[in-house]
């Protein structure tokens, strides 16, 4: 029997490709620099939006009712805290902008489960065919078997809310506020038998 022990990544606010999606409500005229470098004044207006890192030193804003426009907001190396505030400068970002914000992870654990459940696995297979000078010639190939494993593992159900103020630089002035949420569950696998 095979055991997998949980894997226990480092609390940070958006690991991975991980999505928040939301509002951008802006309540001053606010301008940001896009991805492609571009200066772009964002009028007054609520913007349906989500925020995503694409690596762990960059924050990605997209407003979806703006031409999927993109504004990239670099924050030092996993300084984002999984529950508490942050609070970055213009200078540091490489934005026209301050940025502030706060996260709030909640992290359930459900029961454990035991069970058994479909699985596939590569069975090497031997296949022979006549050679082309006589004879025949064999080859080991793998081919995919379905079969069932036994597997005991529980739910984990993360939710985050994310909220994100823009203020223009040294002013400490809001003048746009993010708010999102995200929502997702991973089953952590306790042990398994092998796939047969």
């Amino acid at each position: 029997m095979k055991t997998l022990l949980p894997l226990i990544a480092a609390a940070l606010l958006l690991a991975g490709c991980e999505k928040i999606e939301g509002q951008l409500n802006i309540t001053t005229d606010t301008k940001l620099k896009s991805s492609k470098g571009v200066v772009r004044t964002l009028k007054v207006g609520t913007y349906t939006a989500d925020i995503k890192a694409n690596t762990k030193k960059k924050i990605t804003l997209r407003l979806n009712n703006d031409g999927d426009a993109k504004y990239e907001f670099n924050v030092p190396d996993g300084s984002i805290p999984s529950n508490g505030s942050f609070s970055y400068k213009s200078s540091t970002v490489g934005q026209p902008v301050d940025l502030t914000g706060n996260v709030t992870t909640e992290i359930v654990n459900g029961e454990r489960r035991t069970g058994y459940e479909s699985c596939q696995y590569q069975e090497p297979v031997q296949v022979c065919y006549p050679a082309p000078q006589g004879g025949v010639q064999c080859s080991i190939q793998y081919q995919t078997r379905f079969g069932q494993r036994w597997i005991e593992y529980y739910n984990r159900t993360t939710d985050k809310d994310v909220t994100l103020s823009i203020s223009p630089a040294n002013t400490g002035v809001e003048s746009a506020q993010f708010i999102g949420n995200a929502k997702w569950v991973e089953r952590i696998v306790l042990s398994q038998s092998a796939c047969r």
